[in-house]
């Protein structure tokens, strides 16, 4: 009952967030108020109740034999009525137009308009707070058995009948709500995601890969041994710098000094901005003669023309927009490879996860607790575990620790969408990234435990992934970002919008949108970690985002 008791106030703030989301029409048939009201009101009577059980020897008879009456009464507001009250709301009586509050609440929430206010999954959500309504009722039962004891005590009847009635009135009633709560949550998801904060803090609520591929104006002369301009932008799908013909543009931008891919045309003749902070970005916005504008175009400092050319009639020299992939010293491109394990030698799990970065790496991070029995958890444990630095001394050494670190290129920055799940009897200890195919992939650690005890058997500890890649025979899917944005430019909510079996790219923004100077997508930072904290039983990683935007690639929990 202490359990239940500490994680009301959570459950509260995340059901009643959830209800001041919510239409009017909704709030009418979900009926909240009453139940916050029905509930209250238990619950101060309960707490009067605990005050004069405690103090019995100094409580005047008559304030016992006043609280009695007036918890057996069968008038509007005594405890009785408000038990009554509670039932018809979870499992309407008699002919009913409504659903009970359970189904109603189940059905909004998959609906999935409303779970942004929520810091639980649907499942734990509805779980608890159907947890809160049976404790609720549980003291109910409580006083009004003592009331009919005390009456009976004080002479004023035998009350053994109401009593007897009472007790089956309240095994019945529970075992209604039983029987809802077990329609209810078979279809409710496990997964607890975290959804777009008000505000976009880098670093804070999402990180980024920086300069993985850049957008790059190289005109085709420079791109090949023999200085000539012979082919077109698109023919160059790789390439590299190899000179700086006549010291022209060239020779006022820091050069590739890696591959060059992707170019295309646009125009002969541009005004290039060159961007104020070189270190993130090369350009703010290009203008072609013809009217095409490449970015957000606004006031420059450094505006500089550049032309294409005709050589000797026949050949035109053109400046092509590439995507340059140069790994520098201000490229974060790099993830770590080792596991992050909660501590099970002293009975820790995984109740939190999230990705944080440490230099130029991103690490998955886990938040470890004490298992305690029957699924609880010691909520003053709760810890986050920083992770095991890897230490380098520049980007080179760093592409050469391939055990410890995967190293994004054109070549290898996908990542695969999963969701895992430990098997049943067993709860999340760790997660972990591995390069399959140059894909990043997620791994879990899963552990038995034994449910009773709320002991974790730490020598049975497993790794488990799936190994599906686009050439096995369940292969898996690219979800194309088709010209994205910067994903905070966008001020709506993202959503999900890949499943298991798929995988996502990093690349360039869009050329239109943004000259291709920002790394997509971005990375949520922000902790999944429900609360109240429950056993998980295991982790996934998904994209969100919204047509035209790079949107978020984040990990999440499951629930057991």
């Amino acid at each position: 009952m202490d359990t239940l008791e500490a994680s009301m106030a959570s459950v509260q703030s995340s059901v009643y967030s959830l209800h001041r989301s919510l239409p009017e029409t909704i709030k009418y048939e979900l009926r909240f108020d009453r139940l916050e009201q029905t509930i209250n009101n238990i619950w101060s009577m309960y707490q009067m109740f605990e005050f004069y059980q405690e103090n019995r020897d100094t409580v005047e008879r008559l304030t016992l034999e006043d609280f009695a009456t007036s918890v057996s009464s069968h008038s509007d507001g005594s405890i009785m009525s408000q038990m009554s009250s509670l039932h018809s709301l979870v499992v309407p009586q008699g002919p009913s137009l409504s659903r009970g509050i359970l189904n109603t609440l189940a059905s909004e929430i998959k609906a999935g308009q409303h779970l942004c206010s929520m810091n639980q999954s649907p499942h734990q959500l509805v779980y608890n707070l159907y947890n809160i309504i049976a404790l609720t009722e549980i003291k109910g039962y409580a006083m009004l058995q003592f009331s009919y004891m005390m009456l009976r005590i004080y002479e004023k009847g035998n009350f053994s009948v109401e009593s007897d009635a009472a007790k089956e009135k309240f095994e019945q009633q529970a075992t209604e709500k039983m029987n809802s709560i077990k329609l209810v949550l078979p279809t409710m998801s496990r997964e607890f995601m975290r959804c777009d904060p008000p505000k976009h803090k880098q670093g804070e609520t999402y990180l980024e890969i920086t300069k993985l591929l850049q957008g790059y104006i190289e005109n085709e002369v420079d791109m090949n041994d023999r200085m000539t301009c012979k082919s077109t932008c698109s023919a160059y799908t790789f390439a590299e710098s190899k000179s700086c013909y006549k010291d022209l543009f060239c020779a006022k931008q820091p050069k590739c000094n890696g591959r060059i891919f992707d170019c295309q045309f646009f125009h002969a003749d541009a005004w290039v901005c060159m961007a104020g902070d070189g270190d993130k970005r090369r350009y703010d916005w290009v203008e072609y003669e013809d009217g095409t504008l490449l970015g957000d175009k606004g006031t420059c400092v450094n505006k500089i023309k550049v032309d294409s050319w005709w050589r000797w009639i026949f050949w035109h020299c053109s400046y092509c927009l590439c995507k340059c992939d140069e790994v520098t010293e201000d490229s974060d491109r790099f993830w770590s490879l080792q596991p992050a394990q909660a501590d099970t030698s002293t009975n820790k799990i995984v109740t939190g996860v999230r990705f944080v970065k440490r230099g130029k790496i991103v690490y998955p991070q886990i938040e470890q607790a004490t298992a305690m029995p029957e699924g609880g958890i010691d909520e003053t444990t709760r810890t986050w575990v920083e992770p095991q630095p890897i230490a380098y001394t520049d980007v080179r050494n760093l592409t050469k620790n391939t055990g410890s670190v995967f190293t994004m290129s054109y070549e290898q920055r996908a990542m695969d969408m999963d969701t895992l799940t430990a098997p049943e009897g067993h709860v999340l200890t760790g997660v972990k990234l591995r390069n399959i195919g140059g894909h990043l992939n997620l791994e879990i650690q899963v552990t038995p435990m034994e449910f009773t005890a709320g002991n974790v058997v730490s020598d049975r500890s497993t790794w488990i992934a799936n190994d599906n890649t686009p050439a096995t025979d369940k292969p898996r899917s690219l979800v194309p970002i088709i010209m994205p944005d910067v994903p905070t430019k966008f001020s709506g909510l993202n959503t999900v919008d890949t499943t298991t079996d798929q995988f996502i790219q990093f690349d360039a923004s869009s050329a239109h949108k943004d000259v291709s100077q920002t790394t997509v997508p971005f990375i949520d930072a922000q902790p999944v970690a429900p609360q109240p904290a429950t056993w998980l039983a295991g982790a996934g990683l998904y994209h969100k985002g919204r047509g035209g935007f790079g949107g978020f690639c984040w990990i999440q929990s499951v629930h057991l």
